[in-house]
């Protein structure tokens, strides 16, 4: 049973409802008649709520080619639901307060005998945070750290620059433009390494050769190369070997829950597969160290020199004090994308202890990107489509440090 599914419908028919109540109120007076019946206006209702879920469940369970452009707009208008369900919710919370203020009073009259001037005012309100959420989405910017490790590096050399790419969800409306585009900013910034810290693939692998992204990526360009780790939506597709076989021809190296040491650098590259692992029904036949739970930090430490600097590549910021239990210098991390777009922003800093951008105790820095690309709604709100420039600084201890 996909009980993400069920989530999913269930939140849809709270939205729906509602907003369909709202609606009626603000326009009732100035519906065609024929809309108002409610045989009419409901299942259009219904209609309109459902048809995200609908697509695709349809699209992904039953394998149906849906064209990417019903694709895009069924998504941009759950994006529109999401965001005119806060923005009435709050609407109605200023209005209660506004009810018990006596110099509201005429205002509140006013509103009442002509509820559809508010409700085409939070109509406009909220088309233009759509429009705005379509252009955070497909407006790249460079976020940059100066960041120290207090470790030196075995060729002498005093700063590297990497590049962090997370959550690019390429799927069936995804731009290959804009890939194209962020492949050439990002070899004109010159890393000396590039991760990928997740997602790059949203649920199948089909789009991502149809739009040529193994070519495309394939063309990224870094002194020391390209890294890439496992996510959730590795384990949401088709199977996880078929997005490790899309990353490999994509000039990635792919780390399953392994050390990688860059021995020109004097570096411990520590990959970690995703939390989610072992937690997913998979296809029968599906290799056994795919099945399995990840291993544990810990245990990956165990086998590496604790002299050079360690750089933790982990889709999903979940494990912050292990990391820093096991004296990790700098770890990259994804998946929260900071919410995406209003109101989950707000959601997502409740669940993690960092949501996005940097955090610092003692030896331990993290990085968490909001992500490149969407899931879902090509919206975002409150983040942008992000491009990390970590310019790192290696050198020896202080003197009174233990390390």
């Amino acid at each position: 049973m996909n009980y993400f599914l069920i989530f999913m419908f269930a939140i849809q028919a709270v939205v729906g409802a509602y907003l369909g109540w709202r609606f009626r109120w603000a326009f009732g007076a100035v519906m065609p008649s024929w809309l108002r019946v409610w045989y009419v206006f409901w299942p259009i209702v219904a209609l309109v709520v459902t048809s995200f879920p609908l697509a695709h469940f349809s699209s992904r369970r039953l394998g149906l080619e849906l064209p990417p452009a019903l694709l895009f707009i069924t998504a941009l208008l759950y994006g529109a639901l999401v965001i005119g369900f806060a923005t009435v919710l709050i609407t109605d919370v200023f209005g209660l307060i506004a009810r018990r203020l006596p110099f509201m009073h005429a205002v509140c009259a006013h509103v009442r005998n002509h509820p559809h001037r508010l409700g085409f005012f939070i109509l406009i309100i909220i088309a233009l945070l759509v429009a705005w959420g379509l252009y955070q989405a497909h407006t790249p910017r460079e976020t940059h750290f100066a960041l120290t490790v207090h470790k030196p590096l075995k060729n002498g050399a005093k700063q590297l620059r990497i590049v962090q790419l997370s959550d690019l969800h390429v799927g069936r409306f995804s731009s290959a433009t804009l890939v194209q585009e962020m492949v050439a900013r990002v070899n004109r910034l010159q890393p000396d390494l590039i991760f990928f810290t997740g997602d790059v693939i949203d649920n199948s692998v089909k789009p991502y050769f149809d739009q040529e992204m193994p070519r495309i990526l394939g063309e990224l360009q870094s002194r020391y190369g390209v890294y890439a780790i496992m996510s959730n939506h590795d384990y949401f597709s088709e199977s996880p070997q078929l997005n490790i076989d899309a990353y490999t021809r994509s000039n990635m190296r792919v780390l399953r829950d392994e050390i990688f040491y860059l021995e020109e650098l004097g570096i411990t590259l520590i990959g970690r597969d995703d939390w989610i692992r072992g937690t997913r029904q998979l296809p029968p036949g599906a290799s056994p160290d795919l099945t399995s739970k990840r291993a544990p930090l810990a245990v990956l430490t165990a086998h590496a020199d604790p002299m050079t600097p360690w750089i933790l590549l982990d889709h999903q910021p979940r494990e912050i004090d292990e990391a820093i239990a096991q004296k990790i210098d700098l770890q990259f991390s994804g998946h929260t994308h900071n919410g995406q777009f209003f109101p989950f922003n707000f959601v997502v800093k409740h669940i993690y202890r960092n949501t996005w951008g940097q955090l610092t105790q003692d030896a331990y820095t993290l990085i968490v990107s909001c992500g490149f690309g969407t899931w879902g709604p090509p919206l975002r709100l409150l983040s942008y489509a992000e491009i990390v420039v970590a310019d790192v600084l290696f050198q020896p201890p202080p003197a009174s440090s233990p390390f």
